[in-house]
């Protein structure tokens, strides 16, 4: 690879990797069973912001005092109460969960004080439902309802396929984005690339801009409704054996040339 051939890719390199744009290096993302080999590294990218079709709102109910079996009692005529009422807000029985094993914990071993918890997951697909049934929910507080935490979080169903086809996009983007900046470079590449990536789907809510790709998407929700869904692939195209040999012959030849200029400067 001669002198201004090098310096034309760091230089293009540098451009792009401070433009923030996809970066371009002589060495291959992860490992090749062939060896090492001269190339483009690509990353292709898609992005489609995505309303999600499932809300969950996370309830622990707790109750305290000095009698177990009495805190058992009230408990479970707590969650009773509360099924009811979600019910005739429209919550269907099979979107409610219930984790029966109570959890309790002893505050004061001599006085005999304790808590106990039961955490109530409602799974509701009317998002606009879900924040009312939360409000309003609150609203037992004022009967002596604790519900030490909760949390309403926002889900999409359909991770998995809405991930394919944006791989699909990724890679038609990488592949353009290769072409071009071969182009650039006075390069020629393969039809496919040697080595792509494993992908993976990561989301951020719409107005995190400054990092949109900071939060991975695996499962934990959101609390906004809709989110900016990427997946970025990053792939290796082999330049052409022609251009390789081209490029060896051209660098040879300079070097014979520097050589020879050596010998001639020190002869006179």
């Amino acid at each position: 690879m001669n002198t201004k051939f090098r310096k034309n890719i760091f230089a293009f390199t540098f451009l792009l990797s401070a433009c923030g744009l996809t970066a371009m290096s002589s060495k291959v993302y992860g490992l090749y069973h062939d060896g090492p080999k001269a190339g483009l590294n690509i990353s292709g990218r898609a992005e489609r912001i995505v309303r999600s079709d499932y809300a969950v709102l996370e309830l622990t109910l707790s109750v305290s005092g000095d009698d177990c079996e009495e805190l058992f009692k009230k408990l479970n005529n707590q969650l009773k109460e509360l099924k009811q009422f979600w019910i005739q807000m429209g919550v269907k029985s099979h979107m409610i969960h219930v984790d029966n094993r109570s959890h309790i914990k002893i505050s004061d071993a001599k006085q005999n004080n304790c808590s106990m918890q039961y955490i109530i997951v409602l799974t509701m697909n009317d998002l606009d439902m879900a924040p009312v049934v939360q409000n309003k929910t609150n609203i037992f507080m004022k009967k002596g309802f604790v519900f030490s935490a909760q949390s309403l979080k926002f889900f999409y169903s359909k991770g998995f396929e809405l991930q394919k086809e944006l791989t699909k996009e990724a890679l038609k983007d990488g592949e353009k984005t290769a072409r071009e900046n071969a182009a650039v470079l006075g390069l020629r590449i393969e039809k496919t690339p040697f080595y792509i990536a494993n992908t993976s789907l990561s989301t951020a809510q719409t107005h995190d801009h400054p990092f949109p790709f900071q939060r991975s998407w695996e499962g934990y929700g959101s609390t906004d409704i809709e989110n900016k869904f990427s997946v970025e692939v990053h792939m290796s195209y082999a330049i052409k054996k022609d251009d390789q040999k081209r490029a060896k012959a051209q660098e040879s030849s300079q070097e014979d040339g520097a050589e020879s200029n050596g010998q001639d400067d020190a002869q006179g």
